[in-house]
């Protein structure tokens, strides 16, 4: 009987101490896992963190795009901004115009005029090509009907490409214009420019502007010899055989200016090289030019007398007086 009780208290006991066990262990797993800790499956966490990375990956490369597109944007907005600003300076840079001046001057084969270029290059250059080889006989580019750097002809020696310029370009003539001889210095071929070196260059660097614009006319030459105090004398008496052009004046003064009031004295320093104004060339009809170049080109006179008739009649052409 004793042992039959004893045994049911050692099965009480095993019991009671297999539940205490139990209720320790459980309650010592939650305190250990934490209330606030759900149990999260491996397979939903792992399904959450890609969709995460992917949503990440997304976002990142949208900021990339946009990135990318703003980066374009400015570019493009960099890129406009100087080709606007560069469109801008363009419009606000002048297109570079040509000198208020011009160099005009007759040249035979053998001359040599590229110094005007190199030499004075604030001057505009009209040289006029001679043809040697067909004297007198009229070419098909007429000054009168053709905007051309060739003579009709070779006749009338200088005074053939001035005339023809001014009847060329008459309504668009620079302010300042030199007829001048195509060589560029030096003695004797240069004996009628009168500074220390015989220079056109010289001459044209060293014109006073402002005279011609206030006077209108100024020979290139100071020294009066030859041409002062009176070599041309249309009436003298007894005539001089070899004075060529006071025997052609009066007729030649009453075909051009269609008067008789021949001066008895033309003076001037010589050799027909001068400067004038536009203005002043103005002052005389595009006619009247017309009338003189054609009877330059017309008259029976031989080519150094009819040359040397203009060489003693540019200044009273252009505003002075005839001495």
């Amino acid at each position: 009987m004793m042992r039959s009780r004893r045994q049911i208290e050692f099965l009480v006991l095993a019991v009671f101490l297999l539940c205490s066990w139990y209720l320790f262990d459980t309650h010592f797993n939650v305190a250990e896992r934490g209330p606030a800790d759900p149990i999260v499956d491996e397979k939903s966490w792992r399904y959450e963190a890609t969709e995460a990375e992917e949503k990440q990956e997304m976002f990142e490369q949208e900021n990339a795009n946009s990135g990318a597109k703003e980066k374009m944007s400015s570019t493009s907005t960099t890129s406009q901004h100087i080709n606007t600003s560069t469109q801008s300076t363009a419009a606000a840079t002048p297109t570079p115009s040509l000198p208020d001046r011009v160099v005009v001057m007759a040249k035979l084969p053998t001359d040599e005029t590229d110094w005007v270029h190199t030499d004075l290059p604030d001057w505009q250059a009209a040289i006029y090509e001679i043809d040697t080889e067909t004297p007198h006989n009229v070419s098909t580019l007429d000054p009168l009907t053709n905007s051309t750097l060739h003579t009709l002809r070779n006749k009338g020696m200088e005074a053939n490409a001035y005339l023809a310029y001014i009847v060329q370009n008459y309504d668009n003539l620079p302010s300042t214009i030199a007829f001048i001889h195509p060589h560029k210095d030096g003695y004797p071929i240069a004996w009628h420019t009168d500074n220390q070196e015989h220079s056109n260059v010289v001459s044209l660097q060293s014109l006073n502007i402002n005279f011609i614009q206030s006077n209108g006319y100024a020979n290139l030459r100071c020294v009066n010899d030859p041409g002062c105090p009176h070599e041309v004398m249309p009436f003298r008496d007894p005539p001089e055989e070899h004075r060529t052009i006071e025997a052609a004046m009066p007729d030649a003064w009453r075909d051009l200016f269609n008067n008789t009031d021949v001066p008895h004295i033309l003076a001037t320093p010589c050799c027909a090289q001068f400067a004038v104004s536009s203005e002043q060339v103005r002052k005389r009809s595009l006619d009247e030019y017309q009338k003189y170049y054609t009877w330059l080109m017309e008259t029976p006179l031989k080519d150094e007398t009819s040359g040397r008739v203009f060489e003693y009649l540019w200044h009273i052409l252009f505003g002075q007086e005839p001495v």
